[in-house]
């Protein structure tokens, strides 16, 4: 059973709209759709990076810009979920990012995540991960490429 369908069968039906909001909003997100992945924020939603305070978004067009940023370019971007817990505010999330470049290597990035969820909308993306875990296993070429464009 995936987890987002095990998760389903242990909480109320509130929770489980919430459920499948995260889980479309990461199927979306899996597909590089950036656009539409801004679209589940609400207007004053944030996308909070652990790591990076700094780089926080802030409503839908600035999340479609980071997400731009940070992974498009890539050949896949796999959500591996293996963990799903919440009730219709908040829902909880551990999953393995599998981050495949062009150039055939792959970074593997475990990650925790938590959705605040209000009027059927992300009010808050957190993300909880390790810098130097992703660091370590980018491609020289594609961190070049993101510090000229950062640049």
């Amino acid at each position: 059973m995936n987890p987002f369908e095990e998760a389903r069968t242990r909480t109320t039906h509130e929770a489980r709209a919430s459920i499948d909001l995260v889980e479309a909003f990461f199927q979306t997100l899996e597909a590089m759709d950036f656009e539409a992945t801004g679209r589940f924020f609400t207007d004053d939603g944030v996308y909070r990076d652990e790591p990076a305070h700094a780089m926080d978004a802030t409503g839908p067009a600035a999340v479609t810009q980071k997400l731009a940023t940070s992974i498009a370019g890539l050949d896949a971007f796999i959500m591996g979920v293996d963990t799903v817990v919440g009730d219709a505010g908040r829902i909880m999330t551990r999953r393995t990012e599998e981050w495949h470049f062009t150039s055939g290597e792959v970074a593997m990035l475990p990650v925790l995540c938590l959705h605040e969820l209000e009027s059927g909308k992300i009010k808050l993306w957190h993300e909880f991960w390790n810098m130097p875990t992703l660091i370590e296993q980018m491609p020289a070429s594609w961190l070049a490429e993101k510090a000229r464009q950062l640049a």
